[in-house]
Formats: structure tokens, sequence, C-alpha cells
């Protein structure tokens, strides 16, 4: 596999935690607002955050690349295994 597909992957899986992430905050932010209360700025912010929460470019495998994927990498820690041994 290339090294730009390779990062195009890592990218993607970290674009998919960034949302995760946001999501996960917009709910910590909500409880804290419910709990103490922070007024119209908070009420704004969370508006604003409820039109922005948007799936980004989510990309998802086929089982046939999910299993291409599982060879090249099986393959490719036999071969790091196999070079330790050998040293």
């Amino acid at each position: 596999m290339a090294k730009s597909s390779r990062l195009g992957l890592v990218l993607s899986a970290l674009r998919q935690e960034e949302g995760f992430l946001e999501a996960q905050l917009g709910k910590v932010r909500d409880a804290i607002g419910a709990l103490g209360g922070v007024g119209k700025e908070y009420r704004r912010l969370r508006r604003t955050r409820q039109v922005k929460t948007v799936a980004r470019n989510v990309r998802t495998m086929s089982a046939a690349q999910k299993k291409a994927v599982s060879a090249r990498m099986k393959k490719y820690w036999a071969a790091r295994r196999k070079a330790k041994a050998g040293k």
C-alpha cells in the first residue's frame, strides 16, 4: 500500500475520532449547562453546535477491503517476526 493511501486512512480515522470527541464534548457542556446554567452564551453555542454536527467524509470499508487489509497486515507482521528472530 502506498504511503499516501495509508496517510489518507489515518487522516480519515482521526477525523472520525474528532467528530466523536466533539460530540462527547457537546454532551459534557450540555451537562454542565444543566447543572450550572451558563446563560445565553451557552445556549447560543449549543444551537450552533447542533447545526454543525454533520458527519464528514466517513468512509467505510467493504468486507473484501477489510479482508485484504487483514491479509496484508498478517503478512507484514509475519515478516517482522521473522526478521526479529533472524537477528
